[in-house]
């Protein structure tokens, strides 16, 4: 039966529903007759996305004939209540399959899966889609039911919904959002098709390089070969004149030829100038989009720089050597050929013989160092210039992760989890023999990561310079730099508070943002010496009577509660992750602190720093947040403020900057290179301090020296070993014995030999307490491999 088109003034019909329903059976109809992949992904993005569309018109339409925002029908109930968020996770699980298919494509396109991978993985995906559109219908033709039930009993089924808000513009967004994924997830291929054309090139070009290098080689073989046989084949004294021309001959193609660095990367350049900075999604994390941010173009000429490059020029060197010996000895040979014209015996000739055989052998020695040099470059070219390598886990690329608008999958079906595990173990049978292609030694992944680390420590010629950028304590006055809008923001929320509203503040960031300096600037600047700084185990003086702190913030609060007679003070509480012990929780200090903000902060102004990945993880376990009036994130800071903090630290250390170069940098070179950094650590100021502290170096008195760090830390770790970091990283600081009693009887097992490797590979530090913490150099890393990997949101 054939389905009839609908005209968008038919969308108006009271029976829109139903319509819908036809469009979701032609939709059926179209991917049942889909043979292959590429034209699945077009099905998705066309036809799908087109029934989405609808679906949304339907929506809206329906919402406006709505004469209350709480008045509801029979079309209302299924558009909005019933069917929105069974058919958000149909459009979740067409997205993901989408993307899928997409990154299966380009695999396809660089041969690192067979065709029958495909086929296979295309069936999978076909399959799922159809048992998700099956159970759609099936929650369509339940709804129904659910209707005919209420009015048979006489009942509006208006009544099941009629305490509940109606989500439909909720979902709405959420559905725009999920269609804009699609389309970016497209756009996104067609570049990436242009990436893999590129690489493609810059292999053949490579190829073609090394292949002239060996056949002048081979060639040099043959004209020994054919010279030799002349020699022995020789029968008179007059044949040693064209032997003569065949060696002058040789002798000149050698002049001619030889392999030139500057050629080779003057060639490779002009392939490489049209890649450039590209967002793409690239995976799937519980409903996250993974959108990955790469220089190809910065990242490419590194590789070719640092492990390609080297390779080439040993080729050509053992080639060079090569060409300079052969044409010597065909030069002797020549001399002494020129000689045997005037001897009336052949004799002489018999030694001729026996050196060319020894230059055939050493000519043969040397072509087998080439095919060795060869084959390495041809491993490197097959398992490391590969662009689909970004949707690996081991690339050369530098990627920097970013997450993409809101994570939509809380709370979904079984049905959809079930499904959206089926797309991973169908895509992990695809990838089987491509990761086994890419796979790194993980001893080589190590000893980068060690690299790393040795190359960012503080160094003891660096200590003075190095102490500017990176002691907190260090800093005075002059020293900080304002955060214009956070500070408006924190003084606007003080002024209400001193008008006599309750107030207190929830300051939140990564590790090295800047929340203990942002909150004590702020704690001096307006309350002076009415400041209580509450720290665990630490000496507290309040209006004069002094009491000590152990890890029970309860205790701790009620002691600033009882002691507050006559002032209005400000009360900080930095780093809250530390307030835990084995005798009291976290979460019961936590909600004690909720308790004290919600009755206390009239005349108490309250300030409390926390991690973001910590904030996160409490909001999912009480209405933290919420508690709090004023949320302020420290993440990010505007790139001009981080310049000014870089250029004040650098000029009170009196030293001129130069480059590699040793040239003076100007202004505007230091303002590039900090923008370079601020960009590499998502303009975290603490990180970018950290960071120009380990690119520079003191090569004299009063030299430093900017040199760019050539290594970047790599993703080592074993399963076990990322929860033993998701725990540092959320609560500062672990020990065994907490990390036993997080663990249990699996700690004994599979984690105590993990964290021997993380202390004897420095990412793991311990602290003057005996606590293991993280290595502040690597704490931005390690974040973002625990968020990759899916261990921390």
């Amino acid at each position: 039966m054939e389905i009839k088109v609908l005209e968008p003034s038919e969308v108006t019909s009271e029976y829109s529903s139903k319509k819908f329903e036809l469009e979701l059976n032609e939709y059926k109809n179209v991917l049942d007759t889909i043979t292959d992949s590429e034209k699945l992904k077009r099905a998705i993005l066309l036809d799908f996305s087109e029934l989405a569309n609808f679906y949304i018109s339907l929506s809206d339409l329906e919402f406006q004939k709505l004469s209350t925002p709480d008045e509801n029908s029979k079309e209302s109930y299924l558009l909005h209540y019933a069917l929105a968020k069974p058919f958000k996770d149909l459009m979740l699980l067409h997205r993901d399959v989408f993307l899928q298919l997409q990154i299966a494509s380009h695999k396809a396109q660089e041969n690192v899966v067979n065709t029958g991978s495909i086929v296979t993985h295309f069936e999978e995906s076909k399959s799922i889609l159809d048992q998700a559109l099956n159970s759609f219908q099936k929650n369509i033709e339940q709804e129904h039911r659910t209707i005919s039930r209420f009015e048979k009993s006489g009942k509006d089924i208006s009544k099941k919904t009629k305490h509940h808000q109606n989500p439909w513009y909720i979902y709405k967004v959420q559905f725009v959002d999920i269609l804009e994924h699609i389309e970016l997830i497209s756009n996104s291929g067609l570049d990436f098709q242009k990436v893999i054309d590129i690489f493609s090139s810059i292999k053949t070009y490579t190829i073609s390089s090394y292949e002239s290098s060996l056949e002048e080689a081979k060639n040099s073989e043959k004209t020994i070969e054919t010279v030799s046989i002349s020699l022995e084949k020789m029968s008179d004294n007059d044949e040693i004149s064209s032997i003569i021309s065949e060696i002058d001959l040789a002798v000149k193609k050698i002049e001619t030829s030889g392999r030139k660095l500057e050629g080779f990367s003057d060639l490779a350049e002009d392939k490489v100038k049209s890649l450039e900075t590209l967002n793409f999604p690239a995976a799937i994390n519980e409903g996250l989009l993974l959108i990955k941010k790469i220089d190809f173009n910065r990242s490419v000429k590194k590789w070719l720089d640092y492990e390609l490059l080297p390779y080439l020029i040993d080729l050509w060197e053992n080639q060079n050597n090569l060409a300079s010996y052969f044409k010597h000895s065909l030069l002797n040979l020549k001399s002494s050929l020129k000689l045997l014209k005037n001897n009336s015996s052949l004799a002489p000739v018999d030694p001729q013989i026996a050196t060319l055989k020894e230059i055939r052998n050493t000519i043969r020695l040397n072509i087998n160092k080439q095919q060795q040099i060869i084959a390495e470059i041809e491993n490197k070219l097959e398992k490391q210039l590969l662009a689909t390598n970004i949707y690996g886990s081991e690339e050369f690329l530098e990627v920097s992760f970013q997450s993409s608008l809101n994570l939509y999958t809380a709370g979904s079906s079984g049905l959809l989890k079930g499904l959206l595990q089926k797309i991973k173990t169908a895509f992990r049978s695809l990838n089987s023999s491509y990761e086994k292609t890419i796979s790194t030694s993980p001893d080589n992944l190590t000893e980068k990561a060690i690299n790393c680390i040795n190359f960012r420590m503080v160094k003891e010629e660096n200590a003075h310079y190095d102490t500017l950028f990176l002691n907190k304590n260090f800093i005075g006055d002059l020293f900080l730099v304002p955060r214009i809008d956070e500070e408006k923001k924190l003084d606007t929320c003080f002024k209400d508070w001193q008008n006599g509203f309750n107030k207190s503040v929830l300051i939140t960031g990564n590790n090295l943002s800047g929340k203990s300096t942002f909150m004590e600037d702020f704690a001096k600047k307006h309350f002076g010496k009415e400041t209580i700084v509450l720290a665990p185990d630490s000496t507290i003086t309040i209006e004069g009577r002094k009491f000590k702190t152990n890890k029970n913030l309860k205790e701790a609060l009620q002691e600033v509660k009882k002691n507050i007679y006559n002032t209005k003070p400000v009360l900080l509480v930095d780093d809250l992750e530390y307030w835990r012990s084995e005798d009291i929780s976290f979460l019961d200090n936590v909600r004690a602190l909720v308790n004290f903000v919600l009755s206390e902060s009239d005349r108490i102004f309250v300030l409390v720093s926390i991690s973001k990945a910590m904030q996160r993880h409490l909001d999912k376990r009480l209405p933290f947040s919420n508690a709090f009036t004023t949320r302020i994130d420290l993440n990010k800071t505007n790139s001009e403020e981080i310049f000014k903090a870089v250029l004040i630290r650098h000029g009170a250390s009196h030293k001129k900057l130069v480059n590699k170069d040793s040239n003076v940098m100007s202004p505007k070179q230091i303002e590039n290179k900090v923008q370079e950094l601020s960009s590499d650590f998502k303009n975290n100021i603490g990180e970018v301090l950290q960071a120009w502290a380990y690119s520079t170096k003191m090569i004299d008195n009063n030299l430093v020296i900017f040199e760019e760090a050539e290594c970047s830390f790599q993703d080592f770790f074993s399963s076990e070993e990322l929860i033993i970091l998701k725990y540092v990283y959320l609560y500062k600081y672990v020990n065994e014995v907490l990390l036993k009693s997080f663990l249990g009887k699996g700690y004994n097992i599979n984690f105590d030999s993990g964290i021997k490797r993380l202390v004897n590979t420095k990412v793991l530090c311990r602290n003057s307490n005996g606590n293991l913490i993280l290595n502040r150099v690597i704490t931005s890393d390690v974040f973002e491999i625990l968020r990759y990997r899916g261990t921390i949101n």
